[in-house]
C-alpha cells in the first residue's frame, strides 16, 4: 500500500499555467456530500438516505507571508473579493480543479516570529477531480 508525502500536496493558482503558491506549509481539502433524509414509517426506524444533496469542497491552507508572485495573486483576490482559478494536487498525481471563493484570509504576526497567513476557500461551481 502506497503512502504519499505531505510535501507533495500543493495548491496552485492559474497564472498562464497553474503555479504553486509559495511559502505554504499546510493544506487541507474537505469534500462534503450532503444527503436528503427520506426516512418514513416504512423504514422500520432505519435512516433512508437519498444522495441528491448539495456537494461542496473546501480548502484551507496556511504558511508564511512572502513576496512570492502567486501569493500576491491570492492576496489581491482576497482584497478584491474575486473568484480564483485554483488546482489542488494531492495523492499520486490526483487533482481537484475549479473556481474558488476566498472565504477568509488572515494575517498573524507574533513577537520573535515570522509573519504568517491562513486562508479558507470554498468552491464556486463544479470541481473537476482527475
Amino acid at each position: 500500500m502506497a503512502k504519499y508525502n505531505g510535501i507533495d500536496m500543493l495548491l496552485k493558482i492559474m497564472n498562464t499555467t497553474y503555479q504553486t503558491i509559495g511559502a505554504a506549509i499546510s493544506h487541507t481539502m474537505t469534500i462534503n456530500n450532503e444527503v436528503i433524509d427520506v426516512s418514513d414509517k416504512d423504514s422500520s426506524r432505519w435512516a433512508d438516505k437519498l444522495n441528491a444533496g448539495q456537494r461542496s469542497v473546501s480548502i484551507s491552507f496556511n504558511g508564511w507571508v512572502s513576496d512570492d508572485a502567486e501569493f500576491a495573486l491570492m492576496e489581491a483576490a482576497a482584497e478584491g473579493d474575486t473568484i480564483v482559478d485554483l488546482q489542488m494536487a494531492y495523492g499520486d498525481g490526483k487533482t481537484a480543479t475549479g473556481n474558488w471563493h476566498i472565504d477568509s484570509f488572515e494575517y498573524t504576526g507574533e513577537y520573535n516570529n515570522a509573519q504568517a497567513f491562513s486562508c479558507t476557500l470554498s468552491n464556486d461551481g463544479t470541481v473537476t477531480f482527475a
